[in-house]
């Protein structure tokens, strides 16, 4: 192995600069989005990523331009909703030299943080065990990260009249106060056997009390109350609960929607989602934006009757120290 050394950027233009050349493991919207100019800015200014949260690794045996060394891989991480995620792999060729890397990311992001995750977008259908991926996924491997979970993302610009012709007999009420105690009930019967594979790991390591308050207070503690609706069927019982909002560039994001255990095999998370669509593009939204398990097929079914189509696949790496 040539001679490396590892290092961090010295200043918020050189973390700008080594995240914005380093490679994509595989072509997808996300993968260009995270190095583009205006996301890495706007990161960047926020705190969001810091120079401290990237790595790189360089050859010092003169081989690069001029003498100089030589960049050959970097790793990016952002801070979001709690959780810092590593989401930028520009790896190097060399197997070995990645090992290292992703050794040396993996010791000090979990000396320092809690809880790290791994979050990798790829195209729609390629799964954790496409050759593509190898690069990546085999030195997390190597360096004790697992698979948690295979999500269909969605991200489109919709076209006029999605979701239009769906209707529903649900009443949905704004929340007002998030002490209400019909939010703590509903969340409870949402979590019930929850297809959500980060709801039943949480659930696993904390107890179904505890998972549910944690749940819910992120779930309050990361946007406005007024932004989740519950939804009530026609004898005045509350079924599930939807949340959503929209960024002042338009790009409408669909948080939430969960169904209590005893009204599940109704339709009625595809009547959620068609309503909180047509909510989000009658509030502005120029793009839709979503996630949902693999393993969720009911969701997903949902997702593809109101016409999301999955446009990435998302993989969720935790380590197993966790």
């Amino acid at each position: 192995m040539s001679s490396l050394t590892f290092f961090h950027p010295a200043s918020v233009d050189e973390a700008h600069a080594l995240l914005a050349t380093s490679p994509m493991p595989v072509d997808s919207l996300t993968q260009r989005r995270i190095r583009s100019a205006e996301n890495l800015t706007g990161y960047l200014t926020s705190g969001r990523r810091r120079p401290e949260w990237v790595w790189a690794v360089a050859r010092t045996d003169g081989a690069g331009q001029h003498g100089r060394p030589e960049v050959v891989g970097v790793v990016g991480a952002f801070g979001a909703h709690g959780v810092f995620l590593l989401d930028v792999f520009g790896m190097p060729d060399d197997p070995d030299v990645a090992r290292a890397l992703v050794a040396r990311v993996t010791d000090d992001a979990l000396a320092e943080h809690d809880p790290v995750e791994v979050c990798l977008f790829a195209p729609p259908g390629m799964t954790v065990q496409d050759a593509a991926l190898a690069p990546v996924i085999e030195p997390l491997r190597d360096a004790g990260w697992r698979l948690l979970v295979e999500r269909r993302h969605y991200e489109f610009d919709p076209e006029p009249g999605l979701a239009a012709a769906e209707r529903s007999g649900l009443v949905l009420e704004r929340l007002r106060d998030a002490d209400d105690p019909r939010l703590a009930a509903c969340y409870r019967e949402i979590m019930r056997d929850t297809l959500d594979v980060h709801d039943r790991e949480l659930v696993e390591r904390l107890g179904f009390d505890a998972a549910c308050a944690d749940s819910l207070s992120d779930m309050v503690g990361d946007q406005p109350v007024d932004r989740i609706h519950l939804a009530s069927d026609e004898r005045g019982a509350v079924v599930g609960m939807v949340a959503a909002f929209v960024h002042p560039n338009g790009r409408g994001v669909l948080w939430f929607v969960g169904i209590a255990r005893d009204h599940r095999g109704h339709g009625y998370g595809r009547q959620l989602l068609a309503w909180q669509t047509r909510q989000l593009l009658a509030d502005g939204a120029t793009t839709l934006i979503a996630d949902t398990d693999n393993d969720n097929v009911p969701m997903a079914r949902a997702f593809a009757d109101v016409g999301w189509p999955q446009t990435e696949t998302r993989i969720d790496m935790v380590h197993q120290s966790r």
